[in-house]
């Protein structure tokens, strides 16, 4: 008699929350279930990259012209070499449409164009956003992101006005980076702005915060502007200036324009049903099930309840795979019933739910020396806040993410 087939899941996207939850489901969930069920699994994970973009370095990496752009990047690959062929396939695709019905999921080739249909029985899918810019997050194949960093660091180097549109982490971090760096330049004074686009920078963050942060950029020459937007960002020609038109209709010439000011789902692919107003992928929060679906799972900041925190890519990974883990259970009842332990049989199974953070968890580097933050309601020092971010921004935690070293443990 054949042997059936293995039992399939497609983990879509491969940024931290996509590589962590493979590495946990590979060494722990889907052994435990070939335990239990006799069943055997292979996992398949999917992103239009092959490689993974430490995207926290990225003002970094953009503005530091003697740092090689790969610094940030990292073959996929390379972190899933203890798994067997065929517990594990990485294909690098870009998801392009889903068959519900038929759990197919299509995709296409980056270098021949060429299209694809993966069957699943359970799906996946942390595909995170996509940044405005190119250079905050991958967009396609590493290689793009790599040379626009390339291309922006030589931008760079002459600019004498720069223009940063974003109050956000990401916008005040990139600042922060420019004036810290135009401190150690020699020759003409530049011009760094930073817009909010609103009453204050980092929105989300106590008033005090938003303010000694601002205080920082100031100290590193970058001059804060609140309450007008980018209406139009006109570039000359590629590598020329750019021409702005602003909210309050004024308009400026700059050499260089860096669009920070935020970013959308990776949710094209998807069912319009399974999708809010914006795009998010509508998923109950608790167990990581996709609404109105079967076998469908999401986690990460595609999801439409996550606040983009590190948190939410990486604390979802062991409650999703439970519920994962109790959802093929459900459908082997006989053979799981007789293969629980003691423990199961009296207490039952233990399944761990997720518990988004209330209070906000934010560290925020300014330049090269501090920066602010907050933990658990609390103001975090400068210092502190260099230790843990702004000395390296956390380059040193790529590889054991890429790993899996978080998730050796159940």
């Amino acid at each position: 008699m054949a042997e059936p087939a293995p039992r399939r899941i497609v983990v879509v996207g491969g940024g931290v929350a996509g590589i962590s939850l493979a590495h946990y489901l590979l060494r722990h969930t889907l052994p435990t279930l070939t335990e239990r069920l006799g069943l055997q699994y292979s996992l398949t994970l999917v992103s239009p990259s092959s490689h993974f973009y430490w995207k926290v370095a990225a003002p970094r990496a953009l503005v530091e012209a003697n740092q090689s752009t790969a610094e940030p990047f990292v073959a996929i690959a390379d972190g899933f070499q203890e798994y067997h062929a065929s517990q594990f396939t990485f294909l690098q695709a870009e998801a392009t449409s889903l068959d519900e019905k038929d759990r197919i999921l299509h995709t296409r080739l980056p270098k021949t164009n060429e299209t694809t249909a993966i069957g699943y029985d359970f799906l996946v899918v942390a595909t995170g956003t996509a940044s405005h810019s190119p250079l905050f997050s991958l967009s396609g194949p590493h290689t793009k992101t790599q040379f626009e960093l390339g291309q922006m660091q030589t931008r760079l180097r002459d600019a004498q006005s720069i223009l940063v549109a974003g109050g956000g982490p990401t916008g005040v971090e990139t600042a922060g980076e420019l004036g810290a760096t135009s401190n150690d330049r020699s020759g003409a004074e530049r011009s760094i702005t930073l817009l909010s686009g609103g009453s204050r920078l980092l929105s989300h963050a106590s008033p005090g915060t938003s303010a000694t942060a601002e205080r920082m950029l100031s100290q590193l020459g970058v001059t804060v502007s609140h309450g007008v937007r980018v209406t139009s960002a006109i570039q000359r020609e590629r590598g020329q200036s750019w021409d702005i038109t602003l909210s309050d209709q004024s308009t400026q010439t700059v050499d260089v324009y860096i669009d920070a000011t935020g970013s959308a789902p990776n949710s094209a692919f998807l069912p319009p049903g399974w999708l809010d107003a914006k795009g998010y992928v509508k998923t109950d929060q608790s167990s990581l099930r996709v609404n109105d679906t079967v076998g469908v799972y999401a986690l990460g900041s595609v999801t439409n309840f996550t606040n983009g925190s590190f948190f939410d890519a990486i604390e979802p990974v062991r409650p999703l795979a439970d519920s994962l883990r109790d959802d093929e259970l459900a459908m082997n009842p006989d053979a799981s019933y007789r293969t629980q332990s003691w423990w199961e049989s009296v207490f039952g199974q233990r399944t761990r739910t997720y518990q988004q953070k209330v209070s906000l968890t934010q560290f925020v580097a300014v330049g090269r020396e501090g920066g602010v933050g907050e933990l658990g309601g609390w103001r975090v020092p400068s210092v502190l806040v260099y230790k843990a971010k702004a000395r390296t921004l956390m380059i040193e935690k790529m590889g054991p993410i890429m790993h899996g070293q978080d998730f050796h443990r159940v």
